[in-house]
């Protein structure tokens, strides 16, 4: 891993470059007169990795009509989506922008924002420990505790051990398949919290929709980078989860 002054500076220069090219890089500056932003999850984690990435995922502390007002002088193609993020569309990358205000931990008071510490909080604020990264766009202080955690344990955490904050979570089979996928590619085995997560999720979607197989496999056609989870991948992970029960970490043989 880089150390603390490596990660600042070449942060820095990854983002803001890449910024620049796209022509958009003066829609921060503007933010910043009023307000901060945050990177979130797999683009700051992609900088650390050394891997490319094909979009971005942003929190920051404007209003929503701060923001929308912000993006349309900045005369870029974008949604709004059903949760109020803003999905903004340049040549070579997508950047997904929220306010905390709409961010979903933070909307349903499941993670407690911290106004002194709003950077470690949106790092709480994730679902997963390998995605808990969060990056100051501005003065680049960040933080990666519980993803070097996850790094050095090759272990997979739910950050949360709330049941309301994870039965709120929307994106049942996205987790799951998030799993199967970080469990497959990074040989992650699962935490306890994380494997009571699955086992009850896989419960609930085979009671909603009887057969889970088939559901996850049909939400994975939304993802194109899941695409490498196989048919054989997902039910693995169903007959080691009803085996590993006893067990207080599981391994899956992805």
């Amino acid at each position: 891993m880089k150390n603390i002054k490596d990660i600042k500076t070449g942060f820095y220069l990854h983002f803001t470059e890449q910024m620049k090219i796209e022509g958009f890089m003066g829609f921060f500056y503007e933010l910043f007169m009023t307000g901060s932003a945050y990177v979130v999850g797999g683009y700051f984690r992609d900088f650390l990795l050394s891997k490319s990435s094909r979009d971005v995922d942003i929190i920051t502390d404007l209003s929503q009509n701060q923001l929308i007002s912000l993006v349309n002088n900045a005369n870029v193609n974008f949604n709004i989506n059903r949760h109020g993020g803003l999905k903004i569309s340049l040549t070579q990358i997508e950047i997904d922008i929220w306010t905390i205000d709409n961010n979903w931990a933070f909307k349903n008071n499941l993670v407690k924002l911290n106004e002194n510490d709003i950077l470690n909080s949106i790092a709480k604020g994730c679902f997963y420990n390998f995605d808990s990264l969060a990056i100051n766009l501005h003065t680049f202080n960040y933080s990666i505790r519980y993803f070097s955690e996850c790094l050095n344990k090759k272990e997979l955490n739910i950050l949360q051990e709330n049941s309301i904050y994870k039965n709120l979570n929307p994106s049942i089979e996205a987790n799951i398949l998030r799993a199967i996928y970080l469990g497959k590619i990074y040989n992650l085995k699962y935490s306890p919290n994380t494997i009571n997560y699955l086992f009850s999720k896989i419960g609930f979607i085979a009671d909603k929709f009887n057969n889970p197989l088939e559901r996850i496999l049909t939400v994975r056609e939304q993802y194109p980078k899941y695409s490498i989870i196989k048919e054989n991948d997902i039910l693995n992970l169903f007959f080691n989860l009803l085996e590993g029960q006893d067990s207080k970490q599981l391994k899956l043989d992805l």
